[in-house]
């Protein structure tokens, strides 16, 4: 066997790839340096004989526990491949990595057709001036400030929250309280847009400060020191001594499978964990939606927002994860955002 490429993850566009004697290798390998620990390797291609002929094997070599690696491949074929012939069978190399990796998950068809919808949406920003892209993130501050608090009981209409964000209006009879909402939702939103750092504590009590202030919380983005309970649901949360070990294991399970998990099945389990924990006095379910956009947007996927006419669907999905049914939740979380993304898109 001989590797005569080898691909960096997050870099290959063809362009990076240089010839020296029999081999390709990849100039800015310093972008493949992550942590020791966390599994992710190369890409590369194999050319294994097999009597007299030759075989072309795009591989990756993965860790699956931790004392056990995986090899999976995708045929390329007995000619040797050209750059763009292995530039778009990694694509079908990620799928495999998927069924891996995401098998107690989800499908992963349907991880495909979340990095479908990815491929479209960045290209689609690709095309479009700069004005346009900032009209239409506008627009989905408003749509998901909405959604996130009508799904928890605010009063204000879609045009109502436009007012208060866009136009910085007072509609008429509009609650204090909801309209400090719908100006959070917009805070928490330019928040999570340019927080670089990592995953802390600190984070969502950031975010959950923004969100809940001058709503009526007494503790505003505050771990809580006192029990609860939730309003129509059989679920009780944990004891508040238990909350800041529960979100440092939290923590620990997403830096540990950021680079295995797809990022769309990540960003739903966290949110799912994160208002299981339910560690604040107000506001879990608006910070957790935030909190799922943030490990989208860290990915480079398409943000999202739960429509409220599919609330019902969506706290089914949170009562499956509850009773630790969680392949049964990703796949409603997917079901959901994929009805939205096809409305919203």
């Amino acid at each position: 066997m001989n590797i005569i490429f080898v691909i960096v993850p997050g870099v290959y566009d063809g362009s990076e790839l240089k010839a020296r004697n029999d081999s390709y290798v990849v100039h800015k390998i310093v972008t493949f340096i992550y942590n020791v620990d966390n599994s992710y390797t190369m890409a590369y291609v194999d050319r294994i004989k097999s009597g007299k002929k030759t075989f072309y094997y795009l591989g990756k070599t993965i860790r699956v526990s931790e004392d056990k690696w995986k090899k999976i491949r995708i045929k390329l074929g007995e000619k040797e491949p050209t750059r763009e012939e292995i530039g778009k069978k990694l694509k079908e190399l990620r799928l495999e990595e998927y069924k891996v990796y995401n098998q107690d998950y989800i499908d992963a068809n349907k991880l495909e057709i979340i990095d479908d919808f990815k491929d479209v949406y960045n290209n689609h920003l690709k095309q479009i001036p700069k004005t346009i892209a900032e009209k239409e993130e506008s627009d989905f501050v408003i749509r998901f400030t909405y959604n996130s608090n009508a799904i928890e009981g605010n009063r204000l209409t879609l045009r109502d929250t436009y007012l208060i964000i866009k136009e910085k209006q007072i509609p008429s009879g509009a609650p204090p309280k909801d309209y400090n909402e719908a100006i959070n939702g917009r805070e928490a939103f330019e928040f999570i847009k340019k927080y670089k750092g990592r995953l802390t504590t600190e984070f969502f009590e950031k975010l959950n400060g923004i969100l809940t202030q001058n709503t009526g919380v007494v503790y505003p983005g505050r771990i809580r020191f006192f029990p609860v309970k939730i309003e129509g649901a059989e679920y009780t949360p944990p004891k508040p001594e238990e909350i800041k070990l529960l979100l440092k294991k939290m923590i620990k399970f997403y830096y540990e499978n950021k680079r295995k998990i797809h990022p769309f099945v990540l960003a739903c389990l966290i949110h799912a964990r994160f208002v299981e924990i339910h560690p604040f006095e107000d506001g879990n379910g608006r910070t957790g939606r935030a909190l799922m956009n943030w490990i989208l947007m860290q990915a480079g996927y398409p943000k999202i927002f739960v429509p409220v006419k599919l609330r019902p669907k969506y706290y089914e999905a949170i009562d499956l994860h509850n009773v630790k049914n969680v392949k049964e939740y990703c796949e409603k979380m997917f079901e959901v955002v994929v009805e939205q993304l096809k409305l919203h898109q």
